[in-house]
């Protein structure tokens, strides 16, 4: 922002100066400035207060206002650095631009950055969360809302929620266009507190939360992982319904060609493989210990191609097997039976000990509680407990603990990818590549994002909340993958940046503010913008609306006595 004097001549050759108020603003590599006010009719005392006021320094403003004799005074106003770097890298992802310019794609597009901003918040929190970091004035909204507006955007979510997709699809490809595509796919579920959501049913928990009910959630990305597209299933929904969605969401939404998908053991069975292969796609997924156990017996492949190195076998009908032992997890397992071993040995010890203290004791009725444990801990096939002269005696089947570890850190991935379109090594690693869409799920459902509590009911607004989860998922990656290199994580990151304040020069009478200016940035949040490759705004303007809460959060709260 910046005060200049044009000189214009009028009819008769009379010369005119105009005193303008102007703000510079860049497109691509051109710098343009707009006319924000008139002040030529200002006073030259006033008119020197504003220059000083507008000039890009805290100081001057303290000084200003040092200088007033108590008419002006310096105030912290709302925090907006956290906001406004979610907000241009959202804007860089293309997010802004899929959802649209309406009012309700703004409602969509605030929900996303405070996601990102307070992950696991109720859209009542999000409300309130706009009047505390200057939403209004960097979003540049022009109607106010409350928690409920938020709520009945779930709708919009759910009609633009196939259309997002795609536009933020087309803009990803735009910027790295290939010709084949692998896309990776997995499927998870979130517990929910109480039976109130449209969707929850009771499913397989892979949360390990009993008596409780649950959604499934299927989520798309590509091959680095980056989300492309997400959808929640019915809690009680079989993981292998999901993959037909997938299927014609690439083919007929995503347009895309040359298609591999990438699913997990059990996720890619024979009706999938059909599905992908009458879509034109190819597959690569992975085989199950009993279907490799079979395998074996079959004499299809042989125990000693399991090695760290990759094998590959054609079977007779021309099936690519790429096989591999991990020694790493070899050695994990051995480790973990072998923990299992001297916890069950400790129990049983305590057992005996407890039966010569008490001759009345029944060592069959420690036998019973103990086999039981053995069967939790699934060891009885190499553990046997017996009991001799009324102690207990634990026995290692050497020939069992054998067949049961042979298979110890191995796997097999399965593709139907002819050899000159991709070699052994190159199916293993595009299968391994399924860890990032497990990463993605951690982001989503731990304390990165909270997937969990689900504040919301209806099936619109759980649909709503995972698509927006989801942007907000690629804002963060965007963040992380900056801040790596300086070691930050994207919670320090933000809780710094939040720090930025915009700064008011405030008339001590009236309580008019006079100026805004955005402080210069510790060495810190330098750094943080730097990585980013961002610059802050010279000024942030003053909000035209301002969001309030129909529901009252102390109403709803106990009397403290």
């Amino acid at each position: 922002m910046f005060i200049t004097e044009v000189v214009s001549k009028g009819k008769q050759g009379k010369s005119y100066t105009s005193i303008l108020l102007r703000e510079s603003y860049r497109v691509g590599a051109t710098v343009k400035s707009k006319t924000l006010a008139v002040l030529t009719h200002l006073p030259a005392p006033i008119l020197e207060a504003v220059r000083r006021a507008i000039a890009p320094s805290t100081d001057s403003l303290s000084k200003l206002a040092a200088d007033s004799d108590g008419s002006l005074h310096l105030r912290q106003a709302q925090s907006f650095g956290a906001l406004w770097t979610s907000d241009q890298i959202a804007q860089q992802l293309g997010i802004k631009k899929a959802l649209g310019s309406t009012h309700q794609a703004q409602l969509a597009y605030w929900q996303v950055l405070a996601r990102v901003l307070r992950p696991g918040t109720s859209l009542l929190a999000i409300a309130r969360l706009a009047d505390t970091c200057a939403a209004a004035a960097l979003l540049d909204w022009q109607r106010a809302f409350t928690e409920d507006d938020l709520y009945a955007n779930g709708s919009w979510w759910q009609d633009h929620h196939a259309l997002i997709e795609q536009h933020l699809w087309q803009a990803h490809f735009a910027a790295a266009p290939t010709k084949d595509q692998l896309f990776l796919y997995d499927v998870t579920s979130s517990y929910l507190e109480g039976d109130y959501n449209a969707l929850a049913a009771w499913g397989y928990n892979r949360d390990g939360k009993k008596g409780k009910k649950q959604v499934v959630v299927g989520l798309l990305a590509d091959s680095l992982g980056e989300p492309v597209s997400i959808q929640v299933y019915q809690g009680n929904t079989n993981d292998l319904k999901t993959f037909g969605d997938q299927v014609d969401k690439i083919k007929k939404k995503l347009n895309c060609q040359g298609v591999t998908l990438v699913g997990d053991r059990g996720m890619i069975r024979a009706d999938q493989k059909t599905a992908a292969q009458k879509a034109g796609f190819h597959f690569i997924t992975a085989l199950t210990k009993p279907q490799i156990q079979k395998m074996l017996d079959d004499k299809v492949f042989q125990l000693e191609l399991f090695d760290e190195k990759v094998h590959e076998v054609l079977d007779t009908e021309g099936r690519r097997f790429v096989l591999r032992r991990n020694p790493v997890r070899q050695e994990e397992l051995k480790k973990a039976r072998e923990q299992e071993r001297q916890a069950v040995e400790a129990a049983i010890q305590k057992a005996n000990t407890y039966l010569k203290e008490h001759p009345l004791a029944k060592a069959s009725t420690q036998q019973s509680y103990l086999t039981e444990r053995l069967e939790h801990l699934k060891v009885e096939n190499w553990l046997k407990l017996s009991v001799k002269k009324e102690r207990l005696v634990l026995t290692l089947d050497e020939p069992a603990l054998q067949a049961a570890t042979q298979l110890d850190g191995c796997y097999v991935a399965e593709s139907d990818l002819k050899a000159n379109q991709a070699d052994a090594q190159t199916i293993h690693d595009r299968y391994k590549d399924l860890a990032y869409v497990e990463r993605d799920f951690r982001a989503l459902k731990t304390g990165n994002l909270e997937f969990r509590p689900w504040f919301v009911c209806t099936e619109d607004n759980t649909q709503a909340h995972a698509l927006t989860s989801m942007l907000a998922l690629k804002v963060r990656r965007h963040l992380e993958s900056a801040w790596w290199k300086i070691e930050v994580t994207v919670e320090e990151g933000l809780r710094e940046l939040e720090k930025l304040c915009v700064m008011e020069l405030v008339h001590t009478q009236s309580d008019k503010v006079i100026a805004r200016i955005v402080p210069k940035p510790s060495s810190r949040q330098k750094e943080l913008l730097d990585a980013l490759k961002l610059s802050l705004p010279a000024a942030v303007p003053q909000s035209k609306v301002s969001v309030v809460t129909r529901k009252k959060t102390n109403n709803a709260r106990n009397t403290i006595e």
